[in-house]
């Protein structure tokens, strides 16, 4: 019991240096005091656990030199993180996570020492099993000749048998209360789970730690496998013998994994198992160290997700500034080029051609504010500041208005032609409404040539709004199709055309804050057919 007594104090004074670590990291990105009660705590359980080696392996000169090594990483480690939150308290702020991580981390040293301790006390073992046999065997050879000489040694004899007997009470008087300071420290331990188990996996001791963290009372678990913690996946893919394995070919092994509670909840481990071989080099069972590592993990991916969507805006940002970039130089040109001609007509006669561009310049600026408008109204669904305002209004009167707005921009022979069945009034997000109505008849109209038609349906039943957009245009490829609602994403037969990108991509999402869909049919030089279903009870 000493040499698992010093295995376990060991590997749990490693597990908790690596939660101390992540606790300081985990203030250090949230900022939140109330993160740094789990550091205080299990900043006091590894001094407290150092402290403890100390005095039980005071009997062992080297061991008493490596614990007191041990116990100085640690408070020179304690200390410098300690400074670390205090400038994270003062400052608001530290280097990068990466940085900071690895100034958490504890020097090689500290691990070093561990294992050498772990080492010396499997050496102990290995003596003082041989001590034990020696002093039997011993023992034996006294008593036969103790038969012979039994008259002229029995005084001797007694006194040296009572003479054994107190050395070896004192002795397991020793075990006994160091295995009870031992069950006391790990008991009180409860941010660890901390078993043991044999060489097959079942569970032979059960403390506290464990109870708190997988839900199992002590009765519950004792002779049942590890894999009950496991996944069924995991299980499949035997995942609790694999790791069995790694640990007893390697001494010890680290993993990290989904494991179950007794309730059947999931949660994110962190796990050591260590194993645990006698003098013979045969396997004897194993401590297997878990802590939840769910909070930590949740961290860690919602600083992974910080970084994806940095990229993502910066990319966004990018991709707007050549967008505006080349679509702002046309309408710019137009009104530079008009406002220096129209400073050419200023007599009476030529006060037509000064209206004629005086609305050139009009157009341009609309086309400029249209294209501003756009990326805010994106910005802000990037940002989750826009939501769906479903009020009643008539929706045939919107429909035929935003209709209205495209009699002066037909082309020559163009139709637009308008239909509408059923109740006039509805209750949906006007505004989205007349958005989505007015980019998709735009794009209608301008990707339609001369002589065409373009079709706009409406059909209102009590459940849901169904709209049809239908045009006789250049179409769209199954390829395009795939990419159609994306940002920036252009169709790769529009030629010259203008256009952002970014209509259809606002469109959809308006659509789909209002709990819709939107589908499309098309063929190249076949023409689009557009259908957008609105419910109008909100799951």
């Amino acid at each position: 019991m000493h040499t698992r007594t010093v295995i376990g104090c060991a590997d749990s004074i490693s597990i908790l240096s690596q939660n101390l670590q992540w606790e300081a990291l985990n203030y250090i990105l949230s900022g939140n005091p109330a993160e740094l009660k789990n550091y205080f705590s299990i900043r006091d359980s590894i001094q407290a656990s150092a402290k403890y080696l100390i005095d039980f392996v005071g009997d062992n000169k080297n061991q008493q030199t490596n614990a007191i090594t041990l116990q100085q990483q640690i408070l020179s480690q304690v200390q410098h993180t300690d400074s670390l939150l205090q400038l994270r308290r003062i400052n608001g702020d530290l280097k990068t996570p990466v940085s900071v991580k690895q100034q958490l981390m504890f020097p090689p040293l500290f691990n070093h020492i561990i294992e050498v301790i772990k080492t010396e006390a499997l050496r102990l073992l290995g003596e003082r099993r041989t001590y034990i046999y020696k002093t039997i065997d011993s023992s034996n050879k006294i008593f036969a000749a103790s038969v012979i000489l039994i008259l002229i040694l029995l005084i001797a004899t007694f006194f040296f048998v009572f003479h054994h007997l107190i050395k070896r009470q004192t002795a397991e008087k020793k075990l006994i209360e160091g295995e009870r300071k031992f069950q006391t420290l790990i008991n009180s331990t409860k941010d660890l789970a901390i078993f043991m188990t044999d060489e097959k996996g079942d569970i032979l001791d059960w403390y506290e730690g464990a109870r708190k963290i997988k839900g199992y009372n002590r009765e519950e678990v004792i002779g049942k496998n590890i894999s009950i913690f496991y996944t069924p996946e995991a299980i499949s893919e035997g995942e609790p013998e694999q790791n069995l394995k790694m640990a007893a070919e390697q001494g010890s092994f680290a993993t990290e994994g989904w494991r179950l509670r007794k309730d059947g909840s999931k949660f994110w481990a962190d796990v050591l198992i260590t194993a645990i071989y006698n003098k013979e080099g045969k396997l004897e069972g194993f401590t297997k160290v878990t802590r939840d590592f769910t909070l930590h993990k949740t961290a860690e991916d919602r600083y992974k997700n910080a970084i994806e969507t940095e990229k993502e805006l910066n990319q966004l940002k990018s991709n707007f500034v050549s967008m505006a970039s080349h679509e702002f130089r046309t309408p710019l040109s137009t009104i530079l080029s008009s406002v220096s001609l129209i400073e050419h007509y200023r007599t009476t006669e030529t006060q037509d051609k000064r209206d004629k561009h005086i609305q050139r310049i009009n157009s341009a600026v609309r086309e400029m504010v249209s294209l501003v408008e756009e990326f805010l109204s994106l910005e802000k669904i990037e940002e989750g500041k826009v939501q769906a305002n479903r009020t009643v209004f008539n929706l045939k009167e919107l429909v035929e208005n935003v209709c209205s707005k495209f009699n002066n921009a037909l082309k020559a022979d163009q139709h637009l032609n308008f239909f509408y069945e059923g109740e006039a009034e509805t209750a949906l997000d006007k505004n989205f409404i007349d958005h989505i109505l007015t980019n998709l008849i735009s794009n209608a109209v301008k990707y339609s040539p001369a002589g065409s038609y373009v079709t706009v349906n409406a059909f209102v039943t009590i459940e849901e709004v169904k709209l049809q957009i239908l045009d006789q245009g250049i179409g769209i490829s199954q390829e395009d199709q795939h990419h159609l609602f994306e940002r920036f994403y252009r169709a790769s037969n529009v030629g010259d055309i203008k256009g952002t990108g970014l209509g259809l991509h606002i469109s959809k999402r308006y659509i789909e804050l209002m709990e819709g869909k939107i589908f499309v049919n098309s063929k190249p030089n076949e023409g689009c057919e557009f259908t957008i279903i609105l419910p109008l009870t909100l799951q």
